[in-house]
């Protein structure tokens, strides 16, 4: 694959990794009104997704920088 097609390929990764993440808080907050789950636990759950995050987003920044220098 080109550097552009591999940026693409990770970006569409990446975006699939942000969706479950989401879900994964969606679901810890549906449980915690469901009372099954102790908020602090909760808490926890959704400060580990966020980390992960904080780790995808840099990522698609550069994959998304990758792109835009392969126009020019």
């Amino acid at each position: 694959m080109t550097e552009n097609e591999d940026a693409k390929h990770n970006l569409l990764l990446n975006i699939k990794r942000l969706e479950g993440m989401l879900e994964r808080i969606d679901n810890f907050c549906h449980n915690y009104d469901q009372e099954k789950m102790d908020a602090s636990v909760a808490v926890l759950k959704i400060k580990s997704v966020i980390e992960n995050l904080r780790e995808v987003i840099p990522e698609m920044s550069k994959a998304a920088e990758s792109i835009d220098q392969e126009k020019d």
